[in-house]
């Protein structure tokens, strides 16, 4: 468990640096420094022999990278439910746990907003002000004064307001704040300058706002905020019918629709809509009945008059609206991201149980890992349990990270139907192409960056412009820019190595097919509904299955099922050896791979331990004396490089079958450099001088896999034996025709 959370917290440090290095507003020097020291750290203690700094390094990267992240978000959910006075004190909690960035300042003006919220207005200005005459950086300065703008919009006094903005800042500077543009439009209204609101809009609809997708709403509120003061209540009305396009409850549309007639000088109408604010206002509307209050009280002196030259630019916006609200809008999300979380959540689970296990590679394929030779007998459900099975950490973060960041743009888009069926769908259909072609049987497949490039795949369909998402042109870019690195990691995944799940290009580029297919199909912002429960059908499905085939796999018994299918016979050095799939002969015995334990040797070697990161081989030894080490013999090189223990217990499941072999066995442990490196089980084959060893690297691995080693052990035999005296722990493939028939 050390060994991923040290890499885990090296990910992370590494990616925070990233960030303070490519900060906009600058990079914070002190903490930089901190997080750099903290991710040498965790390099440092990579390697077994420098745990302190490794433990070192996990536990500051949570108290300066994790926590503060968690408290940034309990601070934004309390500031969103007006805990003013508890959000202060988590951000102030946060600035303690990271010394150096910068956030000292930053809490002194959050703690202006809870002064606003104990003391009022006034307080909190003065407060405001006596930091702008601490401060000499001129970017906080426009920060305070801004902040002094607000609290005037808070309190009403839209005179003073109007006055502090346009003393320090240019008109052009609301087009950057939607909030603030908002609040100078409506104070520019409640002062009558309404050809002070105009020019305002102007710059809004030339700015930022009219090109963003994402500021639409707020470019339609400001138009609606310009109209209702100019006195058009008809063109209110018509956006009051589409206030959930504009984001706005119905309290504030009561009221806006109040100003209007207000203005237009519909006293009587004007009272009836004011009065009707308090009654639709809801526990956020707090100001808004404020407003309508207020507005109450001068209705009957409301009414303006705008000039013929300026009428026919307010009719301009109100037109604008009108085609706005007409036209074809950015889509809303069709799903509430659960699909693409559960995903994720199912992933880490399935990592964390295979961490709990602590199987091997036999715990991979027992918890649901998909092989070949599995899926022929019969287990299908690895279908869909093998994409949230991961050997390692990289693969893990890696899946999690394009799963999240694909499945919000597939999900929100086209809806969770149709995610859930790009994400288990592509999997499986992935898992099932590499079946048809894989000659190992028991090799491992990895169904996780299956499942990874089916999502991926299918957001860059959801990315391409003829869709017609309503997507920025930069943001496009910039996502498929992501979407396409993350693609090419991927594919690199399918480079062969010693340890780890396999990754196979067919699975990949059939997850890819069906993700096209499953993206493509009628895609867009006016999709046909029953399309829609189309896909929601068929997630359905996809997920019985999960759940159906996660039930079946963990009722098997991959174990036995191995132990009654050793059909494989392979003679190393004159011993014949009986073993199930999964056992390979060593292609490159005299390969010494740099940074293992032990050389590979001439023998077997276990795959599926090697998948979980286990060395497992059986060699063959000749002439060892009786009080001989049957490993120096194979190896004398190491007479002088490692120690060999005689105390090496064994778990029971291998001793039994030994103890009823003929011939005599023994275990020991080896060490080297004062570590414990491997553990070696050999055995006298009877009638020849042979010693069949069982080698495993490092020691854990032997009880992960001990019934099957210790049958093959007591099984080996010399090759010229007849086949008939060979060990009774054989068994014919028709003893056991699935995995389910042998629980």
């Amino acid at each position: 468990m050390y060994e991923p959370l040290v890499l885990a917290a090296a990910i992370v440090l590494g990616m925070t640096l990233l960030r303070l290095v490519r900060r906009p507003s600058g990079t914070p020097v002190l903490f930089t420094m901190i997080i750099a020291a903290e991710l040498a750290m965790a390099v440092a203690g990579l390697g077994p022999a420098a745990q302190p700094w490794g433990i070192a390094a996990i536990c500051l990267c949570g108290l300066t990278v994790i926590v503060p992240w968690l408290l940034e978000g309990a601070a934004k959910r309390l500031f969103g439910r007006g805990q003013m006075a508890m959000a202060v004190r988590v951000t102030g909690l946060r600035s303690m746990l990271m010394p150096g960035a910068g956030l000292a300042r930053q809490q002194e003006i959050l703690r202006g907003v809870s002064i606003l919220e104990r003391e009022g207005v006034d307080a909190a200005l003065r407060h405001f002000r006596r930091l702008l005459q601490e401060t000499e950086d001129r970017q906080e300065e426009a920060v305070l004064h801004e902040q002094i703008v607000s609290m005037l919009f808070f309190a009403q006094r839209w005179g003073e307001a109007i006055a502090h903005y346009e003393g320090h800042f240019p008109l052009g500077f609301a087009a950057l704040r939607p909030s603030l543009a908002l609040g100078l439009l409506r104070a520019y209204g409640e002062t009558g300058k309404i050809e002070s609101a105009a020019g305002l809009l102007r710059v809004l609809e030339s700015g930022p706002m009219a090109t963003d997708p994402g500021g639409s709403d707020l470019l339609g509120q400001a138009r609606l905020t310009f109209l209702a003061y100019a006195g058009e209540p008809g063109y209110v009305e018509l956006a009051i019918g589409h206030d959930k396009l504009l984001g706005m409850s119905e309290a504030s549309g009561a009221l806006y629709r109040g100003i209007a007639l207000a203005r237009a000088g519909s006293v009587d109408q004007a009272v009836v809509e004011l009065t009707r604010v308090a009654s639709l206002a809801g526990a956020k509307d707090e100001r808004v009945v404020a407003a309508s209050k207020s507005a109450l009280q001068e209705v009957r002196d409301a009414a303006v008059e705008v000039a013929p030259e300026l009428r026919r630019y307010v009719i301009a916006v109100g037109e604008r609206l009108r085609a706005f609200l007409s036209a074809e809008r950015a889509p809303r999300p069709k799903g509430s991201m659960a699909a693409t979380y559960s995903l994720a959540a199912l992933m880490i689970v399935g990592y964390v149980a295979v961490l709990s296990r602590d199987g091997g590679g036999l715990g991979l394929v027992a918890l649901g890992g998909f092989t070949e030779g599995l899926w022929s007998a019969g287990s299908w459900g690895r279908l869909f349990t093998a994409p949230f099975i991961h050997g390692d950490l990289i693969t893990l973060i890696l899946d999690l990270y394009s799963i999240w960041l694909a499945g919000h743009i597939v999900e929100r888009l086209q809806g969770s139907g149709r995610m859930l069926s790009i994400a288990l769908g592509g999997a499986a259909a992935g898992l099932w192409a590499a079946s048809v072609i894989e000659t190992e049987p028991m090799a491992i497949l990895a169904g996780g960056p299956v499942m990874a490039v089916a999502v991926v795949v299918g957001a860059l369909w959801t990315l391409v412009p003829v869709r017609r998402w309503t997507i920025s042109s930069r943001a496009r870019r910039s996502l498929m820019l992501t979407l396409l690195l993350l693609l090419g990691a991927q594919l690199l995944a399918c480079i062969p190595a010693m340890v780890g799940l396999d990754v196979m290009p067919l699975s990949l580029g059939a997850a890819a097919l069906v993700a096209t297919i499953f993206a493509t199909t009628l895609a867009g912002p006016e999709s046909p509904r029953w399309l829609g429960r189309v896909f929601a059908a068929l997630a359905l499905g996809l997920v019985g299955a999960l759940g159906l085939g996660t039930y079946h796999v963990l009722a098997e018994d991959v174990e036995g099922y191995l132990l009654a299918h050793r059909e494989v016979e392979i003679t190393v050095e004159g011993v014949r050896l009986a073993v199930p799939h999964g056992f390979r002969r060593n292609a490159d015995p005299d390969d010494d791979k740099v940074g293992l334990p032990l050389p590979f040797y001439d023998g077997l070697i276990d795959d599926i331990a090697l998948h979980g990161g286990g060395l497992v081989q059986i060699a063959v030894a000749s002439g060892v004396e009786a009080d001989g080490i049957g490993l120096l013999t194979l190896d004398p090189g190491l007479a002088h490089e490692v120690t060999i223990l005689t105390e090496g217990s064994v778990p029971e499941e291998l001793r039994g079958p030994l103890d009823a072999a003929a011939g005599s066995w023994r275990s020991y442990l080896v060490s080297r450099n004062g570590d414990l490196v491997a553990q070696v089980v050999e055995r006298r084959v009877p009638g020849s001088d042979k010693v069949v060893l069982l080698i495993a690297a490092p020691p854990e691995t032997v009880p992960q896999s001990a019934p099957i080693y210790g049958a093959i052990l007591a099984g080996a035999s010399p090759a010229e034996a007849n086949l008939a005296e060979a060990s009774p722990a054989e068994a014919s493939p028709a003893e056991a025709a699935s995995p389910q028939d042998a629980t």
